[in-house]
């Protein structure tokens, strides 16, 4: 009795810790642009986040542009989405050094991390397309529903948006497994490397210490803006470490270089 209480306050707490994880980024701003910097047409989507019972609110932009995308909530390192030729650029700020991978691989990375088996005594999560559909904040969306245990979570996902169909599985693909019991929530990650679109609701909840944790992400706002070209280059002067660095091929856009994004 004493073991399985141990494991259920296990589990209990890698979810807590996957909820809050997801739900207590720091949104983020940028200074102006300096004058005469070249500029990029972007649609630029405004996701708020808020966590409870802690009764914070997060605000972060999703930003594309010619086919290049990037979230505004990470800072330091950061990730460059490239849609166009499928793949992923890790920048790290502090280090000043930038790595390149393709979709294929980091979605092989993140299908083994998530593809091991868990103890068999663990639960297993379960993904539910319903088939309902809602307008949200004016996009069509469609429900799904998450369950593992206590915890729930309910995502309404638009196929038709302003955002790149196949952004939210490219960033779903490049993110680390957050846990070593990560696969208990396979079927989960794999509906969600599928996923044709991208949520615009996503409310997570989780009873725990007689508490319930809850934390929701909406797409309040997507509008066209003018931001610097520099947001979607790699910085100047910083170092490739991708592992088959490409030699004599195309290379990745550095800051104040000429790209397709600078007019």
């Amino acid at each position: 009795m004493g073991k399985k209480l141990v494991r259920r306050e296990g589990l209990t707490l890698t979810i807590a810790a996957l909820l809050l994880a997801i739900g207590c980024q720091k949104s983020t701003s940028r200074a102006p642009r300096p004058s005469g910097e070249p500029a990029v047409r972007a649609t630029v989507a405004t996701i708020r986040t808020t966590v409870q019972p802690a009764n914070k609110t997060y605000v972060h932009a999703l930003m594309v542009a010619n086919d290049l995308a990037r979230s505004g909530d990470e800072v330091d390192q950061w990730r460059l989405f490239d849609l166009k030729k499928q793949q992923v650029t890790f920048i790290d700020d502090v280090a000043k050094t930038y790595r390149v991978a393709s979709l294929a691989a980091v979605t092989k990375e993140h299908r083994d991390a998530y593809g091991k088996q868990p103890a068999p005594e663990l639960p297993l999560a379960t993904w539910t397309a319903t088939g309902a559909k809602k307008t949200v904040n004016g996009f069509e969306a469609t429900q799904a529903i998450v369950k593992l245990g206590g915890y729930q979570r309910e995502l309404w996902i638009a196929e038709k948006t302003p955002l790149p169909a196949q952004l939210f599985a490219l960033m779903r693909a490049s993110e680390p497994a957050p846990s070593p019991v990560a696969g208990v929530a396979n079927a989960i990650d794999e509906a969600l490397l599928n996923v044709r679109g991208f949520p615009v609701a996503d409310h997570a909840e989780l009873p725990y210490d007689n508490k319930k944790l809850v934390v929701d992400h909406a797409v309040v706002k997507v509008e066209q803006k003018e931001l610097p070209a520099s947001w979607f280059a790699v910085p100047r002067g910083y170092r490739d470490i991708s592992p088959l660095a490409p030699q004599g091929g195309e290379r990745v856009p550095q800051a104040g270089e000429g790209s397709r994004l600078q007019r």
